[in-house]
């Protein structure tokens, strides 16, 4: 394949296990006594120990989330901090087993057709009266085969890789624990205004892993895998679906051939203020009637950013969603496909704004 591969020790050690910070927020709850405090602190401790038992460990969130108060929030500290090494083997792990399955699956494509079609879908950015009825009839089918001659399923990498199995276990014994405290600090603490209800799903999370262990292999160079696992700790900021949109505009713009753009947290905030806006104040658009925020370039500058494009959506569930809108719009279009070096992803209840820089 002729590419220089990051190795796996240095993604064990970069690829840290993270999850959006709001779900670590102690719930707003009348203060514990003295001996709920002890309780907790205990139960904290045969949680800990408990490691080959599963019944005394489930006794113990059991106990923890009866007591309520900032005990799911400090069971949930503990939890991740012991998921963290196992996630960041996990991911090193796929992201070996990916790069083997590339090699032998693709040895005998055609880097000619790989361009033609990369450049099937890049000119459409070029034209001045782009249509969605083009971009359907030319640019999907051309990222149907790039996806066909440059991306492996990752279910197919698990399912063919016994070692990546055990390491999944291992991460499974402690999701459901995870998912409890997660569950409930998201329902009973204090969360921002707009954001979902529900802590993501422990197996979405993974699969999501999954992906960007497969999306690294696309990647040519040591700067690009860099930026995505870059990525990978600023994700702890955003929302689970603001970074899983963003990685999914970075497969798309990796199978292009495009450089992957990092993420920039405050232009997450200010599309995320947008979309507020635009839920609060009635409007969809990208002239804001709020004083101050008319433009994207302003609203970035509140935030502490600049930013040179804008998308909004408005209806999407997930961010990849929001991307195949944009994908199929023309103007949205090319600024995804833009020569940026950065991007935020801001969601407030159904409204989407994705900035880049």
């Amino acid at each position: 394949m002729g590419r220089n591969v990051t190795s796996a020790a240095a993604l064990t050690v970069a690829l840290l296990f993270v999850f959006p910070a709001s779900t670590l927020a102690a719930p707003a709850s009348p203060a514990l006594t003295v001996q709920q405090r002890k309780e907790i602190s205990a139960l904290l401790t045969k949680f800990r120990r408990a490691k080959a038992e599963p019944d005394k460990r489930t006794e113990a969130v059991d106990g923890i989330l009866k007591i309520g108060g900032t005990g799911p929030a400090q069971l949930l500290a503990v939890i991740t901090s012991e998921l963290a090494p196992l996630q960041a083997e996990y991911r090193s792990a796929f992201y070996t087993a990916a790069k083997d399955f590339l090699r032998k699956r693709f040895t005998d494509r055609d880097p000619k057709e790989v361009d033609s079609l990369r450049q099937t879908v890049l000119s459409l950015g070029n034209k001045a009266n782009l249509t969605e009825k083009e971009i359907v009839a030319k640019g999907d089918p051309a990222m149907a085969k790039l996806n066909n001659l440059l991306w492996i399923d990752p279910q197919e990498i698990l399912d063919a890789t016994p070692p990546l199995q055990k390491h999944r276990e291992a991460l499974t014994t402690i999701g459901p624990h995870w998912q409890r405290a997660a569950d409930y600090v998201a329902e009973f603490g204090p969360k921002r205004d707009g954001a979902p209800d529900k802590a993501p799903r422990f197996e979405d999370v993974i699969r999501a892993d999954d992906v960007l262990g497969t999306t690294l292999t696309l990647a040519t160079n040591d700067s690009d895998r860099k930026a995505l696992i870059a990525n990978v700790a600023l994700e702890a900021h955003i929302e689970f679906e603001e970074a899983n949109g963003i990685r999914d505009l970075n497969r798309m713009r990796l199978l292009l051939g495009l450089k992957p753009l990092r993420i920039d947290v405050k232009l997450c905030e200010a599309g995320r203020d947008h979309s507020k806006d635009m839920v609060e104040k009635g409007f969809f658009s990208h002239d804001s009637p709020v004083p101050g925020k008319r433009t994207p370039s302003d609203r970035a500058k509140r935030f502490g950013t600049t930013a040179d494009a804008e998308n909004i959506a408005a209806g999407p569930d997930t961010g990849p969603a929001a991307n195949r809108l944009w994908f199929h719009s023309p103007g949205h279009h090319k600024n995804m496909l833009g020569r940026h070096s950065r991007v935020g992803l801001g969601r407030h209840r159904n409204k989407w704004t994705q900035m880049f820089g």
